[in-house]
This record gives structure tokens, C-alpha cells and sequence, in this order.
């Protein structure tokens, strides 16, 4: 990814995104009947936005890998932050157990 410079990457993704939508526009297949001019327009938006990122797959994959590395981080730096949290909150100190014979039964 270090080769692609950040306007690629920004059309890259734009392209990817209009390319989902526009098919997602034309799978549903109503759209057709309401007006047909969006429905044209959104298989030329296909056809181009393809046009775009079929040859820039590469740009494509290496965000894709670096948007999941991103995000398994941010979980994992979530989790480990929760636990913190929670054994922090449940300090040994803090846990009473009653010997008695009245508190024995709540």
C-alpha cells in the first residue's frame, strides 16, 4: 500500500462504494418502473465505477487488509481494556462473605 497515494485510495474506495450501491440499486429491480432514468444511471455507475477498480484490485485488497488489521486491534485493545475494567471492579478486597448466620441466607 505504500505505492498508492492517497487520492488513489480515496477514489479507490469511492469507486468501490458507488459500484456496491449502483449494483445493489439494480438487483433490487423495482427501480425500474418508478423511473427509469435512475435505473440507467445506475448501470452506467456500475459500468464506470468497474471501469475503475477492476485494474486497481490491488489498491482494493491492501485496504481491505489493512481496514481488518485496524480493526482486529481495536477490538483486541477493547477487550483487553474491559477486562481491566472488570478486575479492577472486582478486587478480592471488596468481596465479603458473611459468617453470620442471618447473612448466610441473602
Amino acid at each position: 500500500m505504500r505505492n498508492h497515494t492517497r487520492t488513489r485510495q480515496a477514489l479507490t474506495v469511492i469507486s468501490t462504494l458507488t459500484a456496491l450501491t449502483s449494483a445493489t440499486t439494480i438487483a433490487t429491480g423495482v427501480g425500474f418502473m418508478w423511473a427509469p432514468w435512475a435505473y440507467s444511471a445506475a448501470w452506467l455507475l456500475l459500468i464506470s465505477s468497474l471501469a475503475y477498480v477492476i485494474p486497481q484490485t490491488d489498491t482494493v485488497i491492501a485496504l481491505a487488509t489493512g481496514l481488518a488489521r485496524r480493526l482486529s486491534h481495536a477490538a483486541r485493545h477493547a477487550h483487553d481494556w474491559l477486562a481491566a475494567l472488570a478486575n479492577r471492579r472486582q478486587s478480592p478486597a471488596r468481596v465479603v462473605r458473611s459468617t453470620t448466620r442471618m447473612g448466610a441466607g441473602r
